[in-house]
């Protein structure tokens, strides 16, 4: 039985993108490092997304069968979600789509509201911050 997310792994063949990309994830978005270690050729970056991990690997081999669409980080304030929109844009990401606030009607009827908005990383990934009222 599962437990829950250990965590997501993102694989990286440039060195200098693998670099970069652990830089941005902590000095711009401020995941705290777990660990990291070199296994030649790989280089492997764990940083603590709160409940699970990003896995940053340099030099992986092979490919999986499946991809996840984007990553979403959960932040606690509309105001944290557009700073951090900035920050990620002044930090070199492309903003794919600007924050805004969506509500929803449930399946039971009630409302639902939140605030999201995406760029895309150094890396190519999708990065989604999510915001919920």
């Amino acid at each position: 039985m599962s437990t829950g997310l250990h965590h997501v792994a993102m694989a990286i063949q440039d060195n200098d993108v693998y670099e970069r990309t652990v830089t941005f994830y902590r000095e711009v978005l401020g995941l705290p490092m777990v660990r990291s270690w070199v296994n030649p050729p790989r280089r492997v970056t764990m940083l603590d997304l709160g409940g699970g991990m990003l896995e940053i690997v340099y030099g992986a081999t092979g490919s999986g069968e499946g991809a996840f669409s984007h990553l979403a980080l959960r932040v606690e304030s509309a105001a944290e979600l557009d700073a951090l929109l900035e920050r990620c844009v002044k930090a070199g990401c492309s903003l794919t789509r600007p924050a805004r606030d969506v509500e929803v009607v449930q399946d039971d009827g009630g409302t639902f509201r939140f605030r999201n908005g995406f760029c895309q990383g150094l890396a190519g990934e999708s990065i989604e911050f999510f915001c919920e009222y």
